[in-house]
């Protein structure tokens, strides 16, 4: 057995060395080989690189729950998609992949939409995640969810405002209707004293069912919603000529953009009127609005450091209720905004104020009304609704102008909604304005008995008949009104009054099920004289003018959490604060939010009245002074820097720190390390504040982390900062902290390092130093008795001279008094009983003994 184990190696060795003497005396025999090996492997086996190292994706599931009123295609399909938009007029899409969290947060809020909306516009969901899918492959997304609304004329409309139920509800209803049409000169004041920039048109439908130009506009009014869901440029038409002359347009196809500060422009003549050069003409000559709703989008953005940084910004965070289409508490910022941008003479200022006023009392009102109809609505039957009632008329009488003896009787009619509730006996008002003059009515147009829809059934809620005949004088107007044949309410308007009534009910619906804040829980703001003195047209009065921003309290409680505001109070009530970046101050409105109260605080901002806002933690723990045994650092906020730091009679070493700093967590083991140092310091505490979470007032902000500054006692003005170009190191922390701190802390930490042989030499140089200091003060003395022995023998002496020289002996008095105290206590004490705090606090002791009745004999003479 052990000659074959050792017969074994030699064999291997035999046959390496009969190979490498081969390959050495035949090496193209060699590479053969190897060509030969290498054949068959790759001939034979699979490389690795030719393996799929990745596990393929696991097969779609559908993303939304049966029953849905989605339409799910977790396959990623677009075809069935396509055939549904060949059927209907808008489809709305959200694009989705279903590992992402944002778009599983987005699809209950998704469904509640779709479920709104479900008799109106089909909802669509796709898996563009999917890679086998038609989806992945046509569109390439940088981020889910993305959701867009089709039209079956144009390209997908971009949706980019909050994935909220109600915030998605109001922009496709907005896409459904995005054309106001204004038949009066109160409709267009009412239109534009809403917004800071309309988009007015003037197109003739008389001449064309689809007037040139007019689909065009159609178009740009949805491209503007996209572009700005939150704060669009809204759009109107006008189709009467005495309408556009008020505005200065002299012919149809034209447009017009009403700015509220600015002068209105009309649209080029010059510029072809598609859909893409209207709004861009309009988002270029659009002015700033009043008030800017910020729209942060969640996720790292530029929004808010490029608002901020356009100057001093107001931020007010109050809660919004979408399901409304008045904005109660952005209507009241711009209430607020109107009069502070007031500089120059504005037409209507004072019916825009009014308006805003009135469309917020309307939403406290009508809620009532709502909540009424609402709970009775499925108890009552629908026969007993108040459907726009035929008798609510007015007959016009006016004398036809082509034939002297007869007349035109016209009865107009106006189906309007009064009240929400079951019907009820209340008298017609019919409101009629200026567009019914007779002039109007009676024009060479009217000359039809039958009965004319006017306003195209565009707004349900004003729906008019007009029916004209004509009748010989001798006739009697109620023998001429009763041949004319006037229809009942149509089916349109029954229709729509009966669906009007349950939106309005799943709007409350919605109201409740998103936890929304109800119209009776807002503030009610209608004092009309509510603005401080000399507060009008601020804004161009100083150098200091203000930004308003409004911004949705739900949906930024980090942002408030940020900025300290308590986010519990602030989702309930408008917080306001200012911002002042290029000077880094913010100041907060600490009383409860109202007009007057805003518009105070703004004034207050201008005249310089403001007291900087400090961000703090709540306070910490403190350090218990009398112990010694642990090693303790005081943890310091805004609120307690002033009493922990300034107020304290010892030296203070504070470190400034943030989490965020990974230097600050490493250099926290070296500061433990110096507190550990001075741990029997009786004068001296440590402390740490994190400089990120609690502001400090100018005098004491860095901008670079951990930095240690030092407070001596008795002195604070004059702290220290820790030098910058110097390592910190232990040794040289505890040089900073002695070279600045006082005596009672430097003796403190003589006795503390002291050892026997420093015991011992300081002995023989205390020794010496006394011996030194007597014969300096025998000398001096000396020299004060010869002065003093020349002025009395009557010789000229300097009084300068002999001050001085007392000041000295005074001075070395002292210092040999000291010099005794320590000279008595090292010889009296070993290294043992030194470390000892009672001797230490009595040499201290003595020490400031000495001092105080150094100063009460330095006027006496020896």
């Amino acid at each position: 057995m052990a000659e074959s184990k050792q017969e074994g190696p030699k064999g291997v060795r035999l046959v390496a060395t009969t190979v490498y003497t081969l390959m050495a005396k035949h090496p193209e025999l060699c590479f053969g080989i190897f060509v030969i090996i290498t054949s068959i492997i790759s001939k034979y086996s699979t490389s690795v690189l030719d393996k799929d190292v990745l596990s393929p994706p696991k097969t779609p599931h559908p993303f939304f729950p049966p029953g849905s009123p989605v339409l799910d295609y977790p396959w990623g399909d677009l075809m069935p998609v396509a055939d549904i938009l060949i059927r209907e007029e808008l489809l709305v899409v959200l694009y989705y992949a279903p590992w992402c969290e944002e778009s599983m947060r987005a699809r209950s809020e998704y469904s509640k939409a779709a479920r709104f909306l479900q008799d109106k516009v089909p909802f669509v969901a796709i898996n563009c995640w999917w890679p086998q899918g038609p989806c992945k492959t046509n569109y390439k997304f940088l981020r889910f969810p993305e959701i867009f609304v089709y039209h079956t004329t144009i390209d997908g409309l971009r949706y980019s405002g909050p994935l909220l139920a109600e915030y998605i509800v109001r922009f496709v209803e907005e896409i459904m209707y995005p054309l106001t049409f204004l038949y009066s000169e109160d409709m267009i004041l009412n239109f534009v004293s809403k917004e800071d920039n309309s988009l007015i048109g003037f197109f003739d439908f008389n001449s064309s069912p689809q007037p040139p130009g007019y689909i065009q506009f159609y178009y740009a009014a949805m491209r503007l919603l996209e572009k700005n869901p939150l704060q669009p440029i809204r759009c109107g038409i006008i189709t009467q000529q005495y309408l556009a002359d008020e505005l200065g347009m002299t012919d149809t196809e034209e447009i017009i953009i009403i700015r509220t500060f600015n002068q209105s422009l009309l649209y080029p003549r010059t510029k072809n009127m598609t859909s893409s050069n209207i709004w861009k003409w309009a988002l270029h000559y659009k002015e700033q609005p009043i008030v800017q709703w910020l729209n942060l989008p969640g996720y790292k953005s530029l929004e808010l450091s490029t608002a901020i940084g356009k100057g001093p910004a107001v931020l007010v965070f109050a809660p919004v209720n979408h399901v409304y289409h008045t904005n109660y508490y952005l209507n009241m910022v711009r209430e607020v905004g109107l009069l502070y941008h007031y500089c120059h003479q504005v037409p209507y200022l004072e019916f825009f104020l009014r308006q805003s006023m009135r469309d917020r009392a309307s939403v406290l009102h009508s809620y009532a009304d709502q909540q009424t109809l609402c709970r009775n609505f499925h108890d009552v039957q629908e026969s007993q609704f108040s459907y726009p009632d035929r008798n609510c008329c007015v007959s016009l009488v006016g004398a036809d102008n082509g034939l002297h003896n007869s007349k035109k009787i016209c009865d107009f009619c106006r189906y309007m909604e009064k009240k929400l509730t079951p019907a009820s006996s209340q008298p017609c008002n019919l409101g009629l304005s200026s567009f019914f003059a007779e002039d109007a009515v009676f024009g060479s147009g009217i000359q039809t008995p039958f009965c004319l829809d006017t306003f195209e059934n565009y707004n349900t809620n004003e729906y008019r008949t007009l029916c004209c005949r004509e009748c010989k004088i001798d006739l009697s107007y109620k023998t001429c009104a009763s041949v004319s044949s006037r229809r009942s309410s149509d089916k349109f308007v029954r229709q729509s009054e009966s669906s009007w009534k349950k939106n309005i009910c799943k709007k409350m619906t919605l109201q409740k099920t998103q936890n929304l804040l109800k119209p009776n829980q807002f503030s009610s703001d209608f004092d009309a004289i509510f603005i401080p003195v000399n507060f009008t047209g601020s804004a161009c009065r100083t150098n200091r003018t203000l930004n308003l921003f409004f911004l949705d309290s739900s949906l930024n409680s980090a942002l408030l959490e940020k900025l300290s505001i308590p986010s519990s109070v602030a989702v309930q009530k408008p917080s306001v604060i200012i911002i002042d970046k290029k000077n880094e101050a913010n100041y907060i409105l600490r009383e409860s939010f109202s007009r007057k109260v805003l518009a105070r605080f703004i004034q207050n901002y201008t005249e310089s009245a403001l007291e900087r806002h400090l961000r703090s933690e709540s306070p910490k723990h403190s350090c218990d002074t009398q112990s010694h045994d642990n090693v303790c650092v005081q943890e310091v906020t805004s609120e307690t820097f002033h009493s922990v730091v300034m107020q304290s009679k010892k030296d203070v070493v504070l470190l400034m720190t943030a989490k965020w700093c990974g230097f600050c967590s490493s250099f926290s083991h070296t500061y433990l390390q110096l507190r550990t140092y001075f741990s029997s310091s009786r004068d001296l505490m440590f402390a740490r504040i994190d400089a990120d979470k609690n502001d400090l007032k100018w005098e004491f902000t860095l901008d670079s982390y951990p930095t240690i500054l030092f407070f001596p006692a008795q002195r604070k003005e004059d702290s220290v900062v820790y030098p910058t170009d110097v390592p910190k190191t232990l040794p040289n922390l505890i040089k900073f902290v002695l070279t600045h701190a006082t005596n009672n802390l430097k003796t403190d930490t003589v006795v503390d390092v002291c050892s026997n042989a420093c015991i011992s030499q300081n002995r023989k140089r205390v020794v010496h130093v006394v011996t030194c200091l007597r014969a300096k003060q025998r000398n001096i003395k000396r020299r004060i008795s010869l002065l003093l022995q020349r002025r009395a023998r009557g010789g000229r002496l300097t009084e300068g001279a002999l001050r001085s020289l007392w000041r000295r002996y005074r001075n070395g008095h002292g210092k040999i008094w000291k010099a005794s105290l320590l000279q008595k206590l090292l010889f009296s004490h070993t290294i043992e009983r030194l470390s000892q705090s009672a001797l230490k606090k009595r040499f201290v002791d003595i020490l400031r003994d000495a001092d105080s009745k150094m100063n009460r004999i330095k006027h006496d003479e020896l």
